[in-house]
């Protein structure tokens, strides 16, 4: 079943809630479950020269706890179970590497075009070339 088991990658933004709410509409549809991944990337952290590692995932499972309490009242009523997790390294091989193991994701993407995606990258563009499954972008 393609919307069985659905990874929801999540950054703590409003266009990443967004696809978790529409994955949960799906996994609802299909009797599925979600499982929200967030990941952090050490190297965005690197450059303090202190160890703010601690801090940086208690802010994690805070995106987390977020995530599953807007999407609480959804998922009961829609019989959807929800996992989560975090993860360390490079997002988009992170969610590359998971979508082993899932029917589906379900993404949020930003939109980028010309110079910016060139410049700064598209998780969710490599994630949809690379990942072993169904990739479902979500624009807004």
């Amino acid at each position: 079943m393609l919307f069985h088991n659905i990874l929801v990658p999540i950054d703590g933004s409003d266009q990443a809630l967004h696809s978790a709410e529409i994955a949960v509409g799906l996994a609802a549809q299909h009797g599925g479950k979600i499982h929200l991944l967030h990941i952090i990337r050490p190297s965005d952290y690197s450059f303090t020269g202190i160890d703010i590692l601690d801090l940086v995932q208690k802010s994690a499972g805070e995106i987390i706890q977020h995530a599953e309490a807007s999407l609480k009242n959804m998922a009961e009523q829609g019989n959807v179970t929800i996992t989560s997790e975090i993860a360390m390294g490079n997002p988009a091989s992170i969610i590359v590497k998971y979508s082993k193991g899932f029917d589906s994701i379900v993404i949020a993407s930003r939109g980028l075009t010309g110079l910016s995606e060139i410049l700064l990258g598209s998780v969710s563009n490599v994630v949809s070339h690379h990942a072993n499954c169904p990739v479902l972008l979500i624009r807004n």
